[in-house]
């Protein structure tokens, strides 16, 4: 039968010479697990210091989106209570009220300097608000050509008014629309641009080296803990955790900001639009004497998302003022035109245009209150990421130490 030979053993100076030199290898292997390990704490330091500056970044962009969102809002809120006050004004035959007058030119300063701080504030917008603030001067020069018609009672000036007014309300409504949608949209992406996760990476990924390398070393120095690598893993979980919280705070308080005082804001600013919007449609009802179901028809409409927006604490105020137009178009449906016209101008308590000051007043109160809200939330605690920033920095700068000690320990051991 035949035998099969059995394999050479190698020799034994041949296993001796390749343990020496896997032996003589390992200083080699240190010196650039050292240097490995050290560069990833600072790569982690440096994606994490980053990443917590990026998010105080998306915080301020977010923050200047908003109060941009506000500025548009305020344009648009003043340029239809300019247009509310104008058209109620001139029913009064150009003998306007000097408070009435002085209001009106309030809104339309107030909207000038709005539009040049907005321009100013986003360069996007720039063009949009220059074509805005264009049809703004020419406006108010169509609405003195109407007054300074009405004063002689001419019949012309009602149509100035009514071309002055269709600009302002078309136009000038599609533009700020236009704005509103963009920095809207602006602002909600700013304010999504919250990534915990991203934050949390880079330290997961160097906890897992931190390991790789602590086992490594076990394995041929016969000691589980690297005491230097401990602590840089210890140092490195500390400043993951930090960032994360920092981070998942403001993403938290952001999604807390659009369900609360932000979405609030942009549902005040528009009720207080539409609200002013349907106080116009009331005079130029009037102002087109007998023509004016379209004018109706707007205020219905008006009027129902003013009902949609508005707070509850602010029902009565309006119920009040539309109780008040409801009498003055029970005149003008009647044929009773200038009772409905007295009813639109009187200043007596109940009446249509003090019902709506008084709400236009308590919404304007509460438009402030939300804007306020929104600004503190943006806009206090910015020096958090900073501090954590700095502490993620130096937690980064110990860790990077501790892993090159703790390896430098074992390359010392083994020389």
């Amino acid at each position: 039968m035949t035998q099969i030979a059995a394999s050479p053993r190698p020799a034994p100076g041949l296993v001796e010479s390749r343990e020496i030199a896997q032996g003589r290898a390992i200083p080699a292997y240190l010196t650039r697990l050292r240097l490995g390990v050290a560069l990833l704490m600072l790569t982690v330091a440096t994606l994490t210091v980053g990443q917590l500056f990026l998010g105080r970044a998306a915080a301020n962009r977010a923050a200047a989106d908003a109060e941009q969102v506000a500025r548009i809002q305020t344009i648009k809120v003043d340029l239809l209570r300019a247009d509310a006050l104008a058209t109620n004004a001139f029913l009064t035959g150009g003998l306007e009220a000097t408070a009435q007058r002085t209001a009106y030119d309030q809104a339309i300063g107030a909207a000038s300097a709005t539009i040049a701080a907005a321009s100013s504030a986003q360069s996007l917008d720039r063009d949009a608000l220059a074509e805005l603030n264009a049809l703004l001067v020419r406006y108010a020069a169509g609405m003195e050509v109407a007054r300074a018609n009405n004063r002689l009672g001419l019949p012309v000036g009602a149509a100035y008014l009514r071309a002055a007014s269709a600009d302002l309300r078309g136009r000038g409504m599609v533009l700020t629309d236009a704005l509103l949608t963009a920095n809207t949209v602006r602002a909600r992406s700013s304010l999504a641009d919250q990534h915990p996760m991203w934050v949390a990476l880079p330290g997961l990924l160097a906890l897992g080296g931190l390991y790789a390398a602590n086992r490594w070393i076990a394995t041929r120095f016969r000691r589980r803990i690297n005491v230097g690598i401990a602590v840089a893993g210890g140092l490195t979980l500390l400043l993951t955790l930090g960032a994360v919280a920092v981070s998942s705070a403001q993403a938290l308080e952001n999604t807390r900001l659009q369900d609360g005082s932000y979405g609030a804001l942009l549902r005040v600013a528009q009720a207080r639009s539409s609200a002013n919007a349907a106080k116009s449609s009331e005079s130029l009802r009037l102002i087109a004497r007998g023509s004016g179901k379209s004018f109706e028809e707007a205020w219905a409409t008006q009027s129902k998302d003013v009902s949609g927006l508005i707070p509850d604490t602010l029902r009565d105020p309006w119920t009040a003022y539309t109780k008040a137009h409801a009498a003055l178009v029970a005149k003008d449906d009647a044929g009773d035109w200038d009772g409905a016209v007295a009813l639109a101008t009187s200043t007596a308590a109940g009446a249509a245009t003090p019902a709506f000051q008084e709400f236009d007043t308590q919404l304007a109160a509460e438009l402030d209150g939300d804007r306020a809200s929104v600004d503190s939330a943006l806009n206090s605690g910015n020096w958090v990421p900073v501090l954590v920033a700095v502490l993620a920095g130096l937690a980064g700068l110990g860790a990077t130490w501790a892993s090159w000690r703790g390896v430098s320990r074992r390359l010392e051991e083994y020389v």
